[in-house]
């Protein structure tokens, strides 16, 4: 029921004639499970695509929750002096929103990885106290590639990553296997790997 909720709510966002449209596929608005993103070129335009929204919500029942809603700007300062409203209430400029578990800062877009990192350290250090320090080597290697890379990557696809953060994703996966096999910190690990 909720796939026939979201596809009429699209068509609305999409015939409104606001949003993003990249040729004439229309951009305007992304849904994953509960979150909602609705990318627009201006603030008046972005304003229009949450009163459709409001609207749709108040036809079908369903409430969108301005607390947990976010205004961020992609290029240029955020524009504090716009106001955005939704369900009555204000809506906040934020430098940094998460969206399906990673964080994108604001101005730039890029992913802020040391939410994915420190989840990656702690899932590592987890195991290996468990395992204690004479663990098997090929049955560590297996849970690193099958439980720890996962937190690492976790939603690569969303990424959009700068020098800064693929050495920051690069040096967490090159010190687990350092650790792993007692390996010197300055040392190489391809032959490793």
């Amino acid at each position: 029921m909720y796939a026939i909720y979201v596809d009429d709510l699209i068509n609305e966002l999409h015939y409104s004639g606001y949003g993003v449209h990249i040729g004439c596929v229309f951009v305007g608005s992304l849904f994953y499970a509960d979150d909602t993103v609705l990318p627009s070129p201006s603030c008046y335009g972005l304003q229009r695509l949450l009163s459709i929204c409001e609207l749709f919500a108040n036809t079908w029942d369903i409430k969108f929750n301005p607390a947990k809603s976010q205004v961020i700007t992609f290029s240029g300062k955020n524009r504090q002096a716009s106001i955005l409203h939704l369900n009555g209430a204000l809506l906040f400029w934020a430098e940094t929103i998460k969206y399906l578990g990673t964080y994108i800062l604001c101005n730039t877009g890029i992913t802020d990885l040391g939410c994915n990192t420190r989840k990656f350290y702690s899932k590592f250090n987890n195991v290996l106290s468990v395992l204690g320090k004479y663990a098997h080597e090929m049955s560590t290697l297996y849970l690193m590639q099958t439980y720890w890379l996962s937190a690492l990557l976790y939603v690569v696809e969303t990424w959009s990553l700068n020098n800064t953060g693929r050495h920051k994703v690069s040096m967490a996966w090159n010190n687990s296997f350092r650790h792993m096999f007692h390996s010197c910190r300055c040392g190489s690990v391809k032959t490793l790997q």
